[in-house]
């Protein structure tokens, strides 16, 4: 698919952006949930550069500066991030695979009136006056981001997960599923086939067992209710009849 401006190379690719999907669902301990279509929307950017002059009570000093800045076309922001991250002209494309679902976002204003605004917004960055700006080089680029969607109890989040770079954003969004008595359990019995993991979880309830049996060093400091009430509590109360067991057989 022909774009026309300038898009900024996509690194990270649509197979990368559902695995990542997943694995960050299942950090969050889901493992039911449903992924809605993932879309690369091109966001557009002016990038510019500047040549400015300052002023010391009206008179000319011979301080100047030069520099690259980016505005997004969108919601008329200065971008210093996005100027940096500009690769060389060689490495942009202008061309897309046909099948990747791609939105195109239009800009609020035409590149006249970003001018405009550019001048005005880098003349308040820059705290001199706009006459003594002067812009150049000004061309519109596309910035892709990828935009995925999952439910989970019937609930939909936005993640979005930069095309370049692959940095996800959005990840908070999505609430951390609690784990359940049955997969904390599992878990528990699959670490303890490890080397040495028997040792450790006898001392770590051993510390326990010990704290409950010298009582509460506060009345009512103890909320026996509560922590009865924790899956942790009764796995580690399994794990020490388990432990005791095996003491036993042994």
């Amino acid at each position: 698919m022909f774009v026309g401006n300038p898009v900024f190379p996509i690194s990270f690719q649509l197979e990368q952006v559902a695995a990542l999907v997943d694995e960050i669902l299942g950090k969050k301990n889901w493992r039911n949930f449903e992924k809605g279509e993932i879309k690369l929307v091109l966001t557009p950017f002016y990038l510019f550069y500047y040549d400015a002059g300052f002023e010391d009570k009206g008179k000319p000093k011979k301080e100047t500066k030069h520099g690259r800045l980016a505005l997004n076309a969108e919601t008329a922001e200065l971008s210093q991030l996005m100027s940096d991250a500009m690769p060389p002209e060689a490495e942009l494309v202008k061309e897309l695979p046909d099948s990747y679902p791609l939105i195109v976002r239009k800009p609020i204003f035409s590149k006249k009136e970003a001018e405009k605004v550019a001048l005005l917004k880098t003349a308040s960055l820059l705290e001199t006056d706009r006459k003594n700006i002067v812009l150049t080089s000004f061309e519109m680029v596309y910035y892709p981001i990828w935009i995925a969607f999952v439910t989970v109890e019937g609930k939909t989040y936005e993640l979005e997960i930069s095309a370049v770079t692959g940095q996800l954003f959005g990840e908070e969004k999505v609430p951390e599923r609690e784990k359940g008595f049955v997969e904390i359990t599992r878990e528990t019995l699959d670490e303890l086939k490890q080397p040495g993991a028997w040792i450790k979880y006898s001392r770590e309830l051993a510390d326990l067992t010990s704290d409950k049996l010298s009582g509460p060093k506060e009345p009512g400091s103890w909320k026996g209710s509560a922590i009865m009430h924790k899956p942790g509590f009764w796995v580690s109360i399994a794990l020490l009849i388990a432990l005791l067991a095996i003491s036993l057989y042994f």
